[in-house]
């Protein structure tokens, strides 16, 4: 053993200085960095196993000079070819500049495999995506080696690992093209914030298998794994050629028999709406269910016949369902991942909010959304107070285009809605009086923001009798309104981009069963009256105001829904 060290020793300082004489003059601190580690490694002898042989240790010397010619000595030629060059310049200076997937031994298998498989299996890449084609042209180019070649094997290695890199992204955060959809929003002057975790991936590539990376970072929140699980299940459709058309027919009539029928019921258990196990070509109570089933997933009439537009819901594309599925798999990604055991949850396109507790809708109720001109803003915040009796303080934009047009056409404008005017937003001086100032004026100067509008607390105020707040850069929140017929409409896009809840006293109710500051006795008798109260909470709770228009709801099944914005059609999704 003795021998073998002294060797070591040798070799590494024959090849070190070969190295330096290799590498360019910008790899110097490079150098210097394997250089250290190499010293501690010939110090340390530990590090290295007792049964290493001098072979191993010739092939580390000769794998890690070869590396570093590559990514380098030679980066300009080598990163022709391969992606990420930053990427794996910095992985495999962590790894000292060692080969990732092959060793002393050859390949490691089971690391490539899992590489290879997890890929495979992704059903949110396309088998024309560039990532699933770079995958099997590498499994197919390893498969093909009938002897062992160094250079060939780093090559590789380096190819490995650039595939590693363009697949994680995609996994981590989806494939919409987030920068080009909010360039598209500008013009429609919507909002959409997206939850944009950090992760290191060099550190999770040199730590852990592929396969455990995905599992532990694929979200377990908002039914994701359950909407995956479906598009699974059409993936299977597609690559069979997709659904045949259903046509109009007589046979599709309740104890009719025939092809048609068979057909309609293939079609119905492709989704998972037909369950009956037994084949049939009647068309009896169970294809009556499924049918039931089919139009309430995609918002119709539960009649269990056949109409036109149940007929034209079915005969809508395969390759349609699947990117709808994909987008909102892709905005689930970009949504944080939910470890709280209390949440609220708005989701625009079915205008409706889900309280959760521990997974389970604890409440759920209808909401009135922005409408067009004045979308809800979606993103992820905190509700952190409450309001009882709240005061509306009317925005600027809202003052500029509809409160001061309104009162140079009718002087009565302010005091037929309760609303006042004042400086500033400050209580303690009495309002203004609107009959003074010239509003012609005001508007025409541009100097609108000198004055505040406001109505106070009581039964025609636009904020009803509770506002729940989360401060954000966009001022919404969640709050009651005097108008509760507007709840029976459908669509519900009336507001100006704050999110009118239904049933508030309900809302707060929740809040009251954790938070000592809120007692839901004390608050219902101070709602009776108009005294602003604010009721500060101890423990925050998340509010994510969504945009799914395909998800699983609480009775387990895939749910389409309308995209009221138009942003399904405004964002794209790269192939990868």
């Amino acid at each position: 053993m003795h021998l073998i060290k002294t060797l070591f020793i040798i070799i590494f300082i024959t090849a070190l200085a070969v190295v330096l004489e290799a590498v360019t003059l910008n790899a110097t601190q490079q150098v210097n960095s394997v250089h250290e580690t190499f010293q501690k490694q010939s110090i340390n002898h530990q590090n290295y196993n007792q049964d290493v042989t001098l072979s191993q240790i010739i092939y580390d010397e000769k794998s890690t000079k070869e590396i570093m010619a590559l990514i380098i000595t030679n980066e300009a030629k080598t990163f022709k070819k391969i992606k990420h060059k930053k990427f794996i310049q910095d992985v495999y200076k962590r790894k000292i500049y060692r080969p990732i997937w092959f060793n002393y031994d050859g390949m490691k298998k089971e690391a490539v495999e899992d590489l290879f498989n997890t890929i495979e299996a992704d059903n949110t890449l396309e088998n024309f995506g560039a990532i699933k084609r770079k995958s099997n042209a590498l499994r197919e180019q390893i498969a093909q080696l009938k002897e062992r070649n160094l250079q060939t094997e780093l090559m590789l290695d380096l190819q490995l690992t650039s595939l590693y890199r363009s697949y994680m992204p995609h996994h981590l955060y989806g494939a919409i093209k987030w920068r080009s959809f909010r360039q598209r929003l500008k013009y429609i002057k919507g909002n959409w914030l997206t939850n944009n975790p950090k992760y290191d991936m060099a550190d999770m590539l040199l730590h852990y298998k592929i396969s455990d990376i995905v599992a532990r970072t694929t979200p377990s929140s908002f039914h994701y794994q359950q909407l995956s699980n479906h598009l699974a299940r059409l993936r299977v459709v597609q690559a069979q050629g997709g659904w045949r058309k259903i046509p109009a027919s007589s046979q599709l009539r309740y104890g009719k028999s025939g092809k048609q029928v068979s057909r309609l019921i293939a079609r119905l258990r492709s989704e998972g709406d037909y369950t009956c196990q037994a084949s049939s070509t009647t068309f009896g109570a169970c294809l009556k269910k499924a049918i039931k089933r089919f139009q309430k997933r995609h918002g119709l009439g539960q009649t269990g016949t056949i109409n036109n537009i149940t007929r034209r819901k079915l005969n809508i594309s395969v390759n349609w369902k699947i990117k709808k599925i994909l987008l909102n798999l892709d905005r689930i990604k970009r949504l944080p991942d939910q470890a709280e055991d209390r949440y609220i949850m708005v989701n625009v396109p079915e205008y409706r909010l889900f309280y959760k507790e521990n997974g389970v809708n604890a409440l759920t109720m209808p909401v009135i959304v922005g409408k067009k001109g004045h979308y809800t803003p979606i993103f992820s915040d905190k509700i952190t107070f409450i309001v009882l009796n709240p005061y509306w303080f009317i925005p600027d934009s809202i003052a500029k285009k509809e409160v001061i047009p309104g009162l140079i056409k009718d002087p009565n404008y302010l005091t037929n809605r309760g609303y006042e005017v004042r400086k500033n937003f400050r209580l303690k001086r009495p309002p203004l009086d609107a009959s003074k100032i010239n509003w012609s004026r005001v508007l025409r100067s541009g100097q609108t923001k000198k004055y505040k509008f406001m109505q106070p607390p009581g039964p025609r105020n636009a904020l009803g009798k509770i506002k729940f707040k989360f401060p954000n850069r966009f001022a919404v929140y969640l709050h009651d309104t005097p108008n509760h017929k507007l709840f029976k409409k459908y669509p519900r896009a009336f507001s100006h981009g704050c999110v009118r809840v239904s049933q508030p006293y309900a809302l707060l109710a929740t809040f009251a069963k954790y938070e000592r500051s809120v007692n839901y006795t004390r608050a219902k008798r101070i709602l009776r009256g108009k005294e602003k109260t604010q009721l500060n909470l101890s423990s925050p709770v998340p509010v994510h105001i969504t945009y799914l228009t395909a998800r699983i709801k609480s009775d387990g099944l895939v749910h389409y829904l309308p995209d009221v914005y138009g942003y399904d059609a405004k964002q794209q999704r790269s192939i990868d």
